[in-house]
């Protein structure tokens, strides 16, 4: 199993906007083969500041399957335009 971390960096004051657009999102990356499920935190110091964690069953369902495939567009279009920088994500293999 690999877990995907991504912390993900908001422009100032975009944190409810962020979190009302995501119920839309999420239903694009669970669609995808090999998607196991996700967890989304905030930060509570830094409330534009959220941590992304989602599990897939392969690398290659996260890197190929998604990351390749025409959901990851759709995915990111969702709430994309809210990121103050590139996310920062951490692949991890799951023991």
């Amino acid at each position: 199993m690999i877990l995907e971390i991504a912390t993900l960096t908001l422009k100032p004051g975009s944190a409810d906007a962020f979190i009302s657009v995501m119920p839309d999102a999420f239903p694009i990356v669970a669609s995808s083969p090999g998607y196991i499920r996700h967890e989304l935190h905030q930060g509570v110091e830094s409330p534009d500041i959220f941590t992304l964690f989602i599990w897939w069953e392969s690398l290659e369902a996260h890197m190929v399957g998604f990351r390749e495939s025409d959901k990851f567009p759709a995915w990111r279009a969702v709430w994309g335009h809210l990121l103050e920088s590139a996310a920062l994500v951490h692949t991890h293999q799951v023991y």
